[in-house]
């Protein structure tokens, strides 16, 4: 008797995690074993560590068109952001006296929402409200700088429902505040940029940014690696100590195998992202005109245009349970989420659909596909079939 073929699972969660890149594991390989000198010895092994973690660390620049000297490298997007936000203070306040202000927005993730309540000393954390689409309102902006503010830290892609903010414009009332104000370098722009570079050009120069987190799990690299992007390191101080490696700013022999992997998986999006953007946002319409056909009252959450990454659906089904939808997604083979990874063993729905619906209602029943470059046409066909039979079924359960 012949055993029946196992099916293969269709994986859509890749705004938590991507699958590491064959390219990438094959350029990390000969660091595991062969290549393990400490980057901080003088032998000769640490000295070719070090050259290769350099090497990496000019590749990384390279593609987000800035200095070597300005990537520090780090554990991931959650301390990439801690260090921009608490490094940041730490230095304005080793130089300055008095109350700080400190701007985000309620859309954020959460290792920038809670690094911000958690800034100690006075300090004002003025959290920017959203419209129905998640665009942090520039007016509002504007009228919460002053002299005190230290910082402004947004995300640049949100990461449950896909849209990308206009930093330029927000870059440009900032740098209008500094000369009408002449507060010098303040407020810093930081941005988390976790999700951007699978989708996304980035310039440093273009976006105008003091400061940017990226995330290696997020672009097809390994987990436990990432960076930040440092305009001057003059305005930020370290939150680690003990070592100085990365110019004094992240202490800690650097994990060679992993930064080279980061900066493979990076070069390998900038040569290809042309390639499949545009495939991806034809099936991800493809997508939600199909739902909206066979399930007529979902939810579109985030902008349906150009504002939105190709690869995010976020959807709301009134008056079902976000969770009870992905556990019958999961046992048809289809791995989806309900939003960031982070946020799965907290009650309470996403603090990011809360701020697009104040309506409980359409608060319900919210789920998150994230769709990789891989993404081919017959997995969405197949997704969208099983979607609609889980979604007719819990509702005729209820």
């Amino acid at each position: 008797m012949f055993k029946k073929r196992k099916e293969k699972r269709i994986y859509l969660d890749n705004s938590a995690s991507t699958a590491v890149d064959e390219r990438v594991l094959e350029a990390m390989a000969p660091h595991w074993k062969e290549k393990y000198g400490n980057a901080g010895s003088l032998h000769s092994e640490g000295r070719e560590a070090k050259k290769v973690v350099e090497d990496a660390r000019e590749v990384v620049a390279k593609t987000l068109r800035a200095l070597p000297r300005q990537i520090v490298f780090t554990s991931g997007g959650t301390e990439s952001n801690n260090l921009a936000l608490l490094g940041a203070v730490r230095k304005y306040r080793d130089e300055n006296e008095g109350q700080i202000s400190v701007i985000t927005s309620e859309v954020e993730h959460k290792s920038v929402l809670d690094t911000v309540q958690a800034i100690p000393g006075e300090t004002h954390v003025h959290v920017l409200g959203t419209d129905s689409d998640g665009r942090v309102d520039i007016e509002s902006l504007k009228k919460s700088l002053n002299e005190e503010t230290v910082i402004v830290s947004l995300i640049y892609v949100n990461n449950e429902i896909g849209t990308i903010q206009d930093m330029k414009t927000i870059s440009h009332v900032l740098r209008k505040f500094r000369k009408t104000n002449n507060t010098g370098n303040y407020p810093l722009l930081h941005i988390d940029a976790s999700q951007a570079p699978v989708w996304l050009k980035l310039d440093v120069h273009s976006l105008g940014v003091d400061l940017m987190t990226l995330d290696g799990q997020k672009v097809y690299g390994p987990k436990g690696i990432g960076c930040l992007f440092v305009r001057d390191r003059e305005h930020i101080a370290p939150i680690l100590f003990g070592g100085g490696q990365e110019g004094g700013l992240r202490p800690g022999t650097p994990p060679t195998p992993l930064v080279v992997g980061f900066a493979k998986a990076l070069e390998i999006l900038e040569e290809e992202r042309d390639i499949y953007v545009t495939n991806i946002r034809e099936g991800a319409e493809w997508f939600f005109t199909t739902l909206e056909k066979q399930i007529p009252d979902v939810q579109i959450n985030g902008p349906r245009d150009e504002e939105r990454i190709a690869g995010n659906i976020n959807l709301s089904f009134p008056n079902l349970e976000g969770e009870q939808i992905v556990i019958e997604m999961d046992v048809k083979g289809i791995a989806i989420s309900t939003g960031s990874a982070c946020l799965a063993e907290e009650s309470g729905g996403s603090h990011v659909i809360k701020a697009l619906h104040k309506n409980v209602e359409a608060q319900d029943g919210t789920i998150r596909l994230s769709l990789s470059r891989h993404t081919s046409k017959k997995d969405l066909q197949i997704t969208a079939e099983r979607l609609v039979e889980t979604v007719t079924w819990l509702r005729a359960s209820h």
